[in-house]
């Protein structure tokens, strides 16, 4: 048995704000992020199989992170629970019959808790969907071309 890893990323834009942040990053602003999904799992070998000599098709991958996390936060804003800009927005978006794309989460929506959030979303259906045990390894997140935030689960 082979074991082996591979990565898939794929790209979003979204708005945020870190509202106890003591800098610039508590006004609301938008990064391109871009999200990186490490898979480790053993490699099919089952001759003339459409999957043999790889772990998963990238492609199935790439579905699986488009619609869990791409689709979810893609030009949308995403605030703290607590964050009173994410109740003001809702209510202003309401009041012009605007159905804005808000993402709350239940904390600061910065880079280490997106590739966290995000892990969440991926890691049972990455388990159950592919076959041969595939797991989650690391998800990365940049907010920035320079700046990184790497996942590899627990507390979450």
């Amino acid at each position: 048995m082979t074991v082996c890893e591979i990565s898939k990323e794929i790209e979003f834009d979204a708005g945020h704000r870190v509202q106890a942040h003591g800098s610039k990053c508590r006004n609301p602003h938008g990064h391109r992020y871009r999200l990186r999904v490490t898979c480790g799992g053993r490699i099919v070998d089952e001759p003339g199989a459409p999957d043999d000599g790889m772990l998963v098709d990238f492609g199935d991958l790439k579905v699986l992170m488009t619609t869990l996390v791409h689709d979810v936060l893609d030009h949308g804003f995403v605030y703290e629970s607590t964050d009173p800009l994410g109740a003001a927005l809702a209510e202003a978006g309401a009041a012009i019959g605007d159905d804005w794309r808000l993402i709350e989460f239940p904390y600061a929506p910065t880079a280490e808790n997106l590739a966290r959030w995000s892990w969440d979303q991926l890691e049972g259906p990455i388990g159950s969907r592919f076959r041969d045990g595939l797991w989650l390894v690391e998800v990365a997140v940049w907010e920035t071309p320079t700046s990184v935030a790497y996942y590899r689960g627990g507390e979450s």
